[in-house]
Order: C-alpha cells, then structure tokens, then sequence
C-alpha cells in the first residue's frame, strides 16, 4: 500500500499549500484598486479624531497608522495626507518617501486637485530646502513645480489660492532661491521679513465692530484649535486697540473675558495684570492671581498671588502664610530658596516680627557674604533697609550707600550691622551703575 506519505513529502505538501493561501490574494490585490467610498464619512471622521488624538499624546507611530487605514479606504482624503505628512516628519530626511506616497496618489487621480496642490508645495519645500534631494528628483524642481502650478491654475482660474501659490514659485525662481540657501539669500530675508509684516497688519484697515462681531462668531463656533489660534490674537488686537485711545474699562473688561477662557494664556495674564495695575484695581489684581495659582500649582504663581496679597490683603495674615508654605512645597532649586527665604523675611517684617526678621537677615547674610551677584547681593540689601527702617536705626540708613562704595574696608568694623553690610557687598561688582541707582532710589524712598 503507497497510502503512506514519507515526512520529507508531506513537509513539501504543507509548504505548497501555505503558499497557494497567500498567492492569489497576492495577484487580486494588484488588480483590484479599493472603492473610493470604502470607508463612510463617519468612518473618515471617527478615524481622524482618533490619529489627531494620537498625535497630541506624540504616539505617532498609531497615528501614522490611522491615517494609511483612512488613505486604504478613502484614497482622495487630503486630511489623511496631511496628517500622514505630520507623522513620517518625526524622523529626519523623509522628503523623498513623502514625496512618493503624494506622486503615487496624483497618479492614481489625475483630477485630485488639493493632491496635486499638496504634491507641487512640497517639490517647492525640497526645492528651498533640501538641495541633496532636490537634485536627485530633478535638476530644476522649482521650474518642474511653477510648470504644473501652471497647468493646474488654467484649468481652474478661479482658484486665488493656487494663482497665489503660483505668484510664490516665480518669485523664488527670480530669487534664485533654488540655488541659493534661505539664510544667505538677501532677497528671500527680505520677502520674508515683507509677509510677517503684512501678517501683522493685517487687520489695520478693519474697524473695531467689525473685528468684535468677527469674534463673538468664532467664539460661538464648536471647539477647534486652530479656531482657538485666531480667538486669541483677536482678543490681543481689540485689547491693545483700547488702550491706544485711553479706554481703559473696556480693555480690562476684554482683558478679564480673554484670561477667564484662557487662564494658562501669558497674554491674558499680562493684559490683566497691567490694565488691573494701571487702574489700581486690587479685586481684578486678587482674582487674576488667585486664578493663575489654582491653574498652575506653582512655585512662580505662588510667588506672584503672595506679592500681590501683600500689597493689597496685607492683614490677610492666613493667606499669606499659606502661600509661603506652597512656595516652600514647590521650590525645586537653590535660586528658588532664596527668593523663599527673602519672602519669609519681608513676611515677618511686615508682621512686626522684627526680632525673628534680624535672625534671618543675619543668617542670610552668612551664607550669601562674598558672592559676586549684585542682583541677590541688593535683593538682601533691601531686606537690611527695610529692617533699618521698621527699627527707626536713620543714621544707618543715611550712611548706607558710604558702606556699600567702602565695604571691602569695613569688614572688620567694630559696628556689628557697619561689618554685616560690608561682608555683604566685599565683592560687588561696580560696572553697571544702574544697580545702584536703582538702590539708592529705593533708600530715597525708605
């Protein structure tokens, strides 16, 4: 009986059979191209969130993933593109791989208009970019990208965005930009320098109501970020447009709208801050301050809601010592315990704990004598007159800047707070005037 199959024949069946599982599937998938409505608009959607998703978490290996599924079933989905762009440009020198994902997809849709947009600006991109590879795709890219530019805007004249997009490649091209890298070309610094400077102006000539009405619509659109982008210079434009003709009320009020949307946004704490300032308005002051430190949970917004409680809530002695000790659990350097230990002196002298203050103050200066920073060497020297001051010691404070000019002859004063003053500043340097000036105004002042 010839039944029975040797194990070397059997191995070479299974072999066999694997392959066929594979082979036609192989075949079928180059003849047969995928439906362009593969996936449903939903579908498109629910994938694009998701890579958007992915990229915001930096996972982009995922989102690279997403946007080939949606390219696998919507061929035609620029978005995809785009993202997928975003995705392979993590790694260095990925021009050329782009490039041919973008080429391979105007092939296949020759009447894509947005593909072949989006293919002719990254040729412009390598073309000013990347010379290496520029050149090895063509001798002139740039001349390649205005000749398609060209075909493609007369066939669709209409098209501002392409005629723009083409009006770009010429001007390069007389440039020379393709030759010339961007940094050394003038005339390329100077196009540059020309289209940031239309961008900033660029809502000069549109009236106030016209901006404020522009506003309230994007506000009441869904969530975007980009969206958000143009939300926020608006509000900074209407704000500084306020203060430029003295209406102060109305800026803080927009100035107060933009940081309650935008609390993590430096603009709108600047804003807030100065206009509350300028008015003197210490509710606004509290409110921005307090808000800043519940958002951030730091040690600078601790330090900022501190400076500000002190100003204007000075009996408010429980807040005060509980920001102290946020900034103590916050502090992460040495530059930080400073400006802690000088807050808690300026604390203690404030609550007329003057016997508490003179022991820090002599600590300080213990471990900050012989230092060379005049900007810490001041901040200490500020602390001394204040204390000078609550303690009513004038001839001191008169004779205070003959000890800072004298110090490295002092040392050995017999006068205990002459030799503390002159350890203090031994070694300060004397070649910027401004420091003191600036201390001599504060003891003019005192």
């Amino acid at each position: 009986m010839n039944s029975i199959v040797s194990r070397k024949r059997f191995l070479q069946l299974s072999a066999l059979s694997a392959g066929a599982l594979f082979i036609p599937s192989y075949f079928f998938s180059k003849k047969t191209s995928i439906p362009s409505n593969f996936l449903s608009t939903d579908d498109v959607t629910t994938l694009l969130k998701s890579a958007k998703s992915f990229c915001k978490e930096k996972k982009w290996a995922k989102a690279k993933s997403k946007y080939e599924q949606i390219i696998s079933g919507r061929p035609q989905e620029v978005r995809a593109y785009d993202g997928l762009r975003r995705c392979i440009f993590q790694k260095p020198k990925q021009e050329s791989a782009y490039i041919q994902i973008l080429e391979n997809a105007v092939k296949q849709f020759p009447d894509n208009k947005e593909l072949k947009q989006r293919l002719y600006s990254q040729y412009i991109k390598i073309a000013t970019g990347n010379k290496k590879v520029s050149r090895l795709k063509n001798s002139n890219l740039l001349e390649l990208a205005k000749n398609k530019l060209s075909e493609l805007a007369y066939q669709h004249p209409d098209d501002t965005c392409l005629q723009n997009q083409l009006e770009k490649v010429n001007k390069l091209i007389a440039f020379n930009a393709g030759e010339i890298h961007h940094k050394k070309n003038k005339n390329i610094k100077q196009l540059h320098k020309e289209n940031q400077k239309l961008f900033k102006n660029r809502f000069e000539n549109v009236s106030y109501e016209q901006l404020a009405a522009k506003l309230t619509t994007l506000k009441n659109k869904p969530y975007n970020k980009e969206r958000e982008v143009h939300i926020r210079e608006l509000y900074l434009i209407l704000i500084k447009r306020n203060v430029k003709i003295h209406k102060t009320d109305q800026a803080i009020e927009l100035a107060k709208e933009y940081h309650g949307l935008y609390p993590q946004d430096l603009s709108a704490i600047y804003w807030t801050r100065r206009l509350g300032e300028q008015r003197k308005d210490a509710h606004t002051l509290l409110q921005v301050e307090e808000k800043n430190h519940l958002t951030r949970q730091n040690f600078w917004s601790a330090t900022a809601y501190f400076a500000t409680t002190k100003k204007y809530q000075s009996t408010n002695t429980a807040k005060l010592q509980q920001l102290l000790s946020d900034m103590d659990q916050k502090k992460t350097d040495d530059n930080q315990e400073f400006i802690l230990q000088c807050k808690k002196i300026d604390f203690y002298l404030q609550q007329g704990q003057n016997g508490e203050a003179e022991k820090r103050i002599h600590a300080m200066i213990k471990n900050k004598q012989g230092i060379k920073n005049t900007s810490v060497i001041d901040s200490v020297n500020v602390l001394v007159i204040k204390f000078l001051k609550k303690t009513q010691q004038e001839q001191l404070l008169q004779r205070y800047p003959y000890f800072i000019i004298n110090a490295r002859e002092l040392t050995k004063s017999n006068d205990p707070w002459e030799q503390k003053i002159a350890i203090l500043n031994q070694n300060r340097n004397f070649s910027k005037p401004a420091y003191m000036e600036k201390l001599n105004r504060f003891l003019n002042k005192a």
